[in-house]
């Protein structure tokens, strides 16, 4: 409605100036004529009065001179006041056309704006949308609290309760607490005789404790003896069975002797080597019986010393050791002593048989026994160092053998430990793998993820760089805007200044509209005057001449019609002074019009 109603006002405004030009033509070529007709009337007025009286003619002519140069200068005046609305209605066309390309400013202003309306539509939509989303989420967590904060109040409702609850049956106990307490300041004796004699129940209860712990003390040691006696009794019941199957070899071997004594046919001397070789042979296998017993024995020493205590030192088992040997070394000379008894029994058998021999030959197998018993006894002394280095050997060998099977438990213990290791580290490189998997895994979904954030990240980039290049469009269109809106303000500033010049001018107008106006009504004074002159004259005349009132009544009526004509053309010059004063409103309308405008559109593009 104000763009049509603006487009209409300058039509109006478009109209009014050629209008007014128009009419100020109008009012020139009458001016024109007027003067033309003035003039004749002149000539036609001085015609008359050389034929009639000289002197009220003249006085007719000289009014009429000054009302005629009056016209012309009131003429004069109007002209320059039509040349002054003539600047004004170029300026005012210039305004309009300034103000037609402000207008299509304004309009592609007003297409910018209103997409810049619709993103902020479309922007206020999603705002809403989100409000709307967050409004569910505040209503929905508001909600979850006053669930929360209901069970909480229930809760402590309930929780409430059950101590006042509690709080009543404490009170009770307490009360009957305190009804004990009364009983048992009266009973305050009894109760410390109980005392009493709880304390020396607690002392004896301690001491009794410390006994039955001494008491534990001594079974322990008494059953680890015993566990020792009865293993103890085991070895000795396996060596008596070992001696025994020994003995058993032993008394077959004599037998065996004895069988070959019998059958024996040979002479002393070689009777006395058989029996010396049987010496020695029975000798040796003594010796290596013993020997083999003596390591058996041993053995079975290092096995108990071993099962005893395998966490012990070193230094432990060898005392063991020596300690079995101890104890063995006896047994060991009883068979011995038992051999060499058996051996001289049976050396003596064969001489029943062989009485019969003189003494000489009895002293030369003596003396030859002699010196091979010499020589049996000290191979035995050789044999026995032997013996000592071969069980010192021995008992080094079994050391090492038995620091060996320490040395092999341990290695079989670090074995199963190895073993359990390479289980836990098989586990744990099943478990390596798995998470290996897994991390391949989750690095190919972060890789996929990563993917997919990289073209999001680069549509994004994309995105920005366009919103960028609208950002500097419209940063571009907004520095256009504000330099339109500077030329527009400084438009403006012009159209105050040309407005206020206009002011001044209308001003001026309508001062020299009120000048014309005194002016007119002091040329109706005169015209008045005039007329009652030309009465007077007439009424002078009317007697003089009846050929001169003709002429006279023609000259008034001329006069008169000139009179009106110049009464009508003053009344259609104020006319169109008042019409001009009108389109100058109109044009101070619309100028007001455009300074709203121009305000409006400066709001515009400040929100923008």
């Amino acid at each position: 409605m104000d763009r049509r109603s603006w487009l209409w006002r300058r039509k109006s405004s478009e109209k009014s100036p050629s209008g007014e030009t128009e009419s100020l033509g109008s009012v020139s070529s009458h001016s024109e004529r007027f003067s033309d007709d003035q003039i004749l009337s002149n000539h036609n007025i001085q015609s008359p009065e050389v034929t009639s009286k000289a002197a009220p003619d003249d006085e007719l002519n000289d009014n009429v001179k000054a009302l005629s140069e009056k016209l012309s200068a009131a003429l004069l005046n109007i002209g320059a006041k039509e040349d002054l609305v003539k600047q004004h209605a170029k300026v005012a066309e210039e305004a309009v056309s300034g103000w037609e390309t402000a207008e299509n400013e304004v309009l592609v202003l007003k297409k910018h704006n209103d997409s810049l309306i619709q993103k902020n539509f479309a922007l206020e939509e999603r705002v809403d949308h989100l409000d709307g989303a967050l409004k569910e989420c505040l209503r929905q967590l508001r909600q979850a609290r006053e669930d929360q904060e209901e069970k909480i109040y229930g809760a402590l409702a309930n929780r409430s309760s059950e101590w006042e609850s509690e709080k009543s049956e404490l009170e009770n106990r307490l009360s009957e607490l305190h009804n004990q307490l009364r009983d048992a300041k009266s009973d305050a004796s009894v109760l410390a005789e109980v005392r009493s004699k709880l304390e020396a129940a607690e002392k004896e209860n301690t001491m009794l404790k410390m006994r039955l712990l001494s008491k534990e003390e001594e079974l322990e040691l008494r059953i680890t003896e015993s566990d020792m006696s009865v293993y103890t009794a085991e070895n000795a019941s396996k060596q008596h069975l070992d001696s025994k199957k020994k003995v058993a070899k032993l008394e077959a071997e004599c037998r065996r002797l004895k069988a070959l004594v019998k059958k024996a046919t040979l002479a002393n001397d070689h009777q006395s080597v058989t029996t010396s070789s049987v010496y020695v042979e029975s000798f040796t296998d003594s010796q290596s019986d013993n020997g083999e017993r003596m390591l058996f024995m041993e053995n079975d020493s290092c096995r108990i010393s071993g099962f005893e205590s395998i966490d012990k030192d070193l230094e432990q088992s060898k005392h063991g050791r020596t300690l079995g040997r101890s104890l063995i070394v006896p047994s060991v000379e009883i068979d011995l002593m038992d051999d060499f008894l058996e051996m001289e029994r049976l050396a003596a058998l064969p001489e029943t048989p062989n009485g019969s021999e003189p003494g000489s030959g009895i002293d030369g197998e003596e003396s030859l026994l002699r010196n091979e018993l010499d020589e049996m006894t000290k191979r035995a002394a050789e044999l026995e160092d032997s013996l000592k280095k071969i069980t010192s050997e021995k008992v080094n060998l079994e050391i090492a053998l038995y620091e060996s099977q320490i040395k092999l438990v341990a290695s079989e213990s670090q074995l199963k430990q190895t073993e359990v290791t390479l289980e836990d580290l098989k586990k744990q490189l099943v478990l390596a793998d798995e998470a290996k998997k897994d991390a391949r895994k989750q690095v190919e979904y972060s890789n996929v993820k990563l993917e997919k954030s990289t073209r999001l990240l680069d549509e994004a980039e994309g995105k920005l760089i366009k919103v960028q290049d609208k950002l500097s469009e419209v940063e571009e269109l907004k520095s256009k805007l504000e330099l339109q809106l500077e030329d527009a303000n400084l438009k403006q500033a012009e159209s105050e200044t040309k407005l206020k010049a206009m002011k001044h001018d209308l001003k001026t107008l309508r001062s020299s509209i009120s000048t014309l106006e005194k002016e007119v009504e002091k040329e109706k004074i005169h015209s008045r005057e005039a007329v009652a002159k030309c009465d007077t004259l007439e009424a002078e005349l009317s007697g003089t001449k009846s050929s001169s009132r003709l002429q006279r009544s023609a000259i008034i009526e001329e006069f008169r019609a000139n009179q009106d004509k110049e009464l009508a053309e003053a009344a259609g010059r104020f006319a169109e002074c008042q019409k001009t004063i009108a389109s100058l409103g109109r044009q101070l309308k619309t100028l007001a019009t455009l300074e709203d405008f121009l305000i409006d559109s400066e709001t515009a593009t400040a929100v923008v």
